[in-house]
């Protein structure tokens, strides 16, 4: 099992795999911070590889791989509004995808952690569809203090010691 093998045995992301956060836009490298000790293996933007074969899907943004100790494990990305209810809807939909589409290639085996950063941030607890942020194996990141507040913003961190990477048997 390897990250750059399992990237270029997958359909449609032959080529897609970028060295470090190379697979990243500019402004949403500048949203996450990488540790000094932090070894990735290569990101992939899977919406841009995948907007060919699949253009009307809910595609997930980013891949990064990071290893740790012995293992490889995955951040699977989105940056994505939070700005009304109508961005729940469109995350739903999102996750609804990566999840049937993640079963379908080799880096389904891997442990992972799902990541929604927020972008733009405009929801006020409670709102409509608050209750959906809660969705098991999600990692939101809105600022420092967990609240929705868009002046508390903060990177996340791919090496956080808050990150708890889902085993791979676990549903998203």
């Amino acid at each position: 099992m390897s990250f750059s093998a399992d990237v270029k045995a997958t359909p449609h992301l032959e080529g897609a795999l970028c060295k470090g956060l190379g697979a990243l836009a500019t402004i949403d490298r500048a949203r996450m911070t990488v540790g000094a000790a932090t070894k990735l293996l290569g990101s992939v933007n899977v919406d841009a590889a995948l907007q060919v074969t699949q253009p009307n899907a809910a595609r997930w943004d980013y891949v990064v791989g990071r290893k740790q100790g012995r293992k490889e494990l995955l951040h699977w990305i989105e940056v994505h509004p939070a700005s009304g209810t109508g961005n729940i809807v469109e995350m739903e939909a999102k996750l609804k995808w990566l999840a049937a589409w993640i079963g379908t290639t080799p880096l389904v085996s891997y442990p992972r952690q799902i990541v929604w950063i927020a972008s733009e941030i405009g929801l006020q607890q409670p709102s409509p569809g608050a209750s959906y942020l809660g969705w098991p194996g999600l990692t939101i990141c809105w600022g420092p203090s967990g609240t929705l507040n868009h002046e508390e913003r903060s990177p996340y961190r791919i090496d956080g010691p808050d990150q708890r990477p889902a085993r791979a048997s676990q549903a998203l």
